[in-house]
């Protein structure tokens, strides 16, 4: 029988006067509208297997709100909930959904708003969904570079190498679902921060949105962004710094936006219109399996003592000041509570054919992603950062052996941080589950 897809958006659009989330918790009371944000749901159904991905143009969620948009959209729909994937865009001019220590609070009432607006969007994707061939097809993409640039003995992160010789994923993969009257829906998968826009008070989807529309004028059809490993990937602008470096962190607004945007359209639009073969066979497969995020022991009493002590006078701080003296307080707290030594996290990973999607909860590094998509059995294999869970960033060892923001910034959200080997502890875990999917029948 043939795959059959659906997909369909929901304005999720914040009023004026909602605080903007990424940059700290100082005030940022969104005053302008610069594009809607959507809540994109696009359903895949074969025979009695069905399965969902959905893409909010948010920065996260967290992981209890995305598991109450998975139960409610499930009792709408029929699809198990353990098979409704939440990922994000990650842009940086939308609401705060999220509580993170430094950072902000969770707009509790947008999010109140927002939740039976992406069941809606669930809904509607599995009453469209028809008959489709698959076509897919990949291109190199410069939309992102890697923003950890190491100069001398020093990492200066949000900076881009005008050397370009440090790792990201330059791979664009374009899908076309073609129906019998035409083309159903896209999906877009590339990887990049959505920050071009700065922090600015306008609220957009960043480079995203801009590409998105670009290509849905042009093929008169839905589409749907994957985001992958931004991580430690900056959208690549042409916003200079005083360090005579690029801005890979930011940029300078809507120029920023519409220049990488842009870029990124070009060249799926190009690999859109380069697929020529379509398949009429291809296998829906989910798998849904609990993998372990391990974590680190927690730091000494006498450290925890010590780290509260000497962020003291910077806890009313936006950003690292609260972010660290909350995490300090947490850890002295922790020491008289039962250990906790890994994360559950409930992984679903959904194949298309050659496609898999994997999701992972958090911001991934660019080694994570090409490790897992060099041992996948798939052709395809499309890492879904910042999806049905919240672990902040998700850095490798290398990483973290040198330091730098990605690797302190969980301690605004987590106690115990995940484990050193935590890219060894992803790929290996991920690559299990794929080449069992791919094995079965």
């Amino acid at each position: 029988m043939m795959l059959k897809v659906g997909i369909a958006k929901v304005d999720i659009t914040p009023p004026l006067g909602t605080q903007l989330a990424g940059y700290g918790d100082a005030p940022r009371p969104a005053e302008e509208i610069h594009d809607p944000l959507y809540a994109t749901a696009i359903v895949f159904e074969q025979e009695d297997m069905k399965a969902c991905h959905v893409t909010l143009d948010l920065a996260q969620i967290e992981t209890q709100d995305g598991e109450t948009i998975r139960k409610l959209a499930a009792e709408k729909t029929g699809i198990p909930a353990e098979r409704i994937n939440i990922g994000v865009i990650h842009t940086h001019s939308a609401p705060q959904t999220f509580t993170f220590g430094g950072w902000g609070d969770k707009d509790e009432s947008y999010v109140a708003s927002l939740i039976p607006k992406v069941v809606q969007a669930v809904e509607e994707a599995a009453d469209k969904t028809v008959p489709v061939k698959v076509g897919v097809a990949t291109t190199k993409t410069k939309i992102g570079i890697n923003r950890r640039s190491v100069y001398r003995n020093s990492v200066y992160t949000f900076r881009a190498s005008m050397y370009d010789d440090n790792p990201y994923d330059s791979t664009m993969t374009v899908v076309r679902f073609e129906g019998q009257d035409g083309l159903v829906a896209s999906l877009i998968h590339a990887s990049a921060h959505a920050t071009a826009m700065g922090m600015n008070r306008l609220v957009s989807r960043d480079w995203p949105g801009v590409m998105i529309d670009r290509v849905e004028s042009q093929t008169k059809a839905p589409a749907i962004f994957i985001n992958g490993s931004f991580g430690d990937t900056g959208p690549r602008t042409n916003m200079l710094m005083e360090s005579a470096a690029f801005s890979a962190g930011g940029g300078d607004g809507i120029h920023s936006v519409n220049e990488v945007g842009y870029r990124g359209a070009s060249d799926a639009l190009w690999t859109h219109q380069s697929i020529k073969h379509f398949l009429d066979d291809v296998k829906l497969k989910v798998i849904s399996e609990q993998i372990k995020l391990d974590t680190a022991p927690l730091p000494s009493m006498e450290e925890a003592k010590a780290g509260l002590a000497q962020w003291e006078s910077k806890k009313d701080e936006s950003g690292m000041g609260k972010a660290m003296y909350r995490y300090w307080k947490r850890v002295i707290e922790s020491h008289n509570k039962p250990p906790i030594k890994y994360y559950p996290f409930e992984q679903t990973i959904i194949a298309i054919g050659p496609i898999a999607i994997v999701p992972l909860p958090g911001e991934p590094f660019t080694s994570i992603n090409l490790r897992i998509r060099k041992y996948s059995p798939f052709q395809y294999t499309l890492v879904s950062g910042g999806t049905n869970g919240m672990f902040c960033y998700l850095p490798d060892r290398e990483s973290r052996h040198r330091g730098g923001y990605e690797t302190q910034v969980s301690r605004g959200i987590l106690t115990y941080l995940l484990a050193d080997n935590i890219d060894d502890i992803l790929v290996e875990q991920n690559v299990k589950l794929l080449e069992k999917l791919y094995e079965g029948k």
